[in-house]
């Protein structure tokens, strides 16, 4: 592909095709179908604060329909020990697998037992931990969380977050390295009211590597919020 080609497309596409060396994209998209007005809840497959396993370790994948889930396979992306990028297929009610795992950030079906979709919840758990959900019929997690792979940076240039009722909405943005301990800081906060809002960041805000990253939400009644976010990953030569 000529120079002149590269430089007429955008530059999300020119990643996307890989024509950016060292550079990738990650898109990341969540649901809750009932956030509440009490507390701020993560923008996931759960109705809470999103929890990470307090250590690495094999990761299992149940289903709350077992009649008519298990046997079929589930694919799982996140960091193993060292955080860096992992991945492994899971068979559903079957064993752990073998790749220890510091996060899981995404999950989708690859076979399913029955129909071509899951019939119940797939939870994914490491340790004592439920670190992704499948929610029934969707296929693939809805989760606005991620954590920045080591030897990596990341450059977030948008969210985005939708509402189901006319309500007021309060949202964060937040991040927390790992080398930070247990400090969440607000890189961004949106008040709003219903339909959907989207904030492109000019100025891309740059993200460490082994920083985790999460959208929470907190509704003036409860309703259904939907959040995302995209990020420019650079690989760090090293």
């Amino acid at each position: 592909m000529s120079f002149i080609d590269i430089n007429n497309m955008s530059f999300g596409l020119a990643i996307q095709k890989g024509l950016v060396n060292n550079f990738s994209g990650v898109q990341k998209f969540g649901l809750n179908t009932a956030v509440g007005s009490g507390a701020f809840e993560t923008v996931w497959d759960g109705d809470n604060i999103y929890t990470y396993a307090p250590s690495s370790g094999t990761a299992t994948a149940t289903s709350s329909d077992t009649g008519s889930d298990n046997n079929g396979t589930v694919k799982i992306f996140g960091l193993d020990s060292n955080y860096d990028l992992a991945e492994e297929t899971l068979t559903i009610g079957g064993s752990a697998g073998t790749v220890s795992f510091s996060r899981v950030f995404r999950a989708l079906m690859v076979n399913a037992n029955t129909g071509n979709t899951n019939v119940g919840t797939i939870t994914v758990t490491v340790g004592a931990t439920a670190m992704a959900q499948i929610d029934a019929g969707y296929g693939q997690t809805l989760m606005a969380v991620y954590t920045v792979p080591r030897n990596y940076r990341a450059y977030l240039i948008n969210l985005d977050i939708g509402n189901s009722k006319d309500l007021e909405l309060e949202t964060i943005y937040r991040t927390k390295e790992v080398s930070n301990g247990n400090v969440w800081t607000t890189k961004a906060f949106i008040t709003s009211r219903g339909g959907f809002v989207k904030k492109d960041f000019l100025l891309p805000s740059i993200i460490n590597e082994k920083t985790d990253i999460e959208i929470r939400a907190k509704s003036s009644a409860t309703s259904a919020v939907s959040a995302g976010f995209e990020l420019v990953m650079e690989k760090i030569l090293i």
